[in-house]
Order: structure tokens, then sequence, then C-alpha cells
């Protein structure tokens, strides 16, 4: 992490906690080349599920594939398009 006030790429962290219902990570950091504190949030991501498939391939779960499977199976049934989405 960059320090704001000098450009040093030296720092160390003093605190690390959960914040925004548990969506950022808020790490609180203290420059060691010119001993100012900053804050820090970090994004935390979900890896997505992988999906084996019949012939043994593997891929990253698509959602769209699953609704569009879902509006292909029911074009003949009187289900709400947006009945299929939720």
């Amino acid at each position: 992490m960059k320090c704001p006030f000098c450009g040093s790429i030296e720092d160390k962290v003093i605190d690390s906690r959960m914040a925004k219902e548990g969506d950022v990570i808020r790490r609180r950091r203290k420059c060691l080349k010119c001993d100012q504190r900053f804050t820090s949030y970090e994004r935390v991501e979900d890896p997505l599920p992988m999906v084996i498939k019949k012939d043994g391939s593997r891929e990253f779960f698509d959602p769209y594939k699953i609704v569009s499977g879902l509006k292909k199976a029911c074009e003949k049934r009187p289900i709400p398009i947006n009945k299929l989405e939720e």
C-alpha cells in the first residue's frame, strides 16, 4: 500500500476489521518511513464456483446459462418470465 503522505510503499498493518456488513476489510496502517497513520479499505471478492461438465471439463458457474435453460424449458408452459428470474 502506498503512503498518501510520503509515497513510500513500506508500511505495517496495525489493525484489521470487517466493515460495511462484511463487504469490506478496513485496515489501519502505519508508514515505516514517516510514521503517519492511514486507513485502507479492501473489497472482498468471492470466487465463482467451478462446474464439472459431463465430459469432465471444468468451467466457471454462469447464472445466465441457468436462466436461459429455464426459459427454453418453460417456453410452452404458462410461467411468467419474472418468476423464472426470481
